[in-house]
């Protein structure tokens, strides 16, 4: 397998059993310790507070992989999240709504790990379909 289909499997699986799949201790087997998120050193913890926010918030959350490219260390993939919204979000009282938001994360992966993650996600479409 080439390092550009390793890095895309890599991120499927962090999508699947880490998001998806709620496996929280993943992250320090795909996250460098020295992680960073747009700019912002996080570590392994970061992705972990993410999953289990979101996660609080959105039951029977879902991930499709729209489209994955891989260029050398990175590999850029588009997805699509959906979920049921239980619990306050953004301080949106729970609406009992699923819903569908879209993102597009950047990873740079060197050495089997993540170092590097560059993200953009539809926040405002989001919050605005809850509304």
């Amino acid at each position: 397998m080439s390092a550009g289909e390793a890095g895309k499997a890599l991120a499927r699986r962090w999508l699947a059993e880490g998001w998806c799949g709620g496996d929280l201790d993943l992250a320090d087997q795909i996250f460098a310790p020295d992680f960073v998120v747009n700019g912002r050193r996080v570590g392994p913890d970061g992705p972990r507070a993410s999953v289990r926010r979101i996660r609080a918030a959105f039951a029977d959350l879902a991930i499709r992989v729209d489209l994955q490219v891989a260029e050398g260390d990175h590999v850029v993939t588009h997805y699509t999240a959906q979920g049921r919204h239980v619990a306050e979000y953004r301080g949106i009282p729970p609406t009992g709504r699923t819903t569908t938001a879209s993102g597009i994360q950047i990873w740079t992966i060197r050495d089997g790990m993540v170092v590097a993650d560059r993200n953009v996600f539809d926040e405002w479409g989001l919050v605005s379909r809850l509304r």
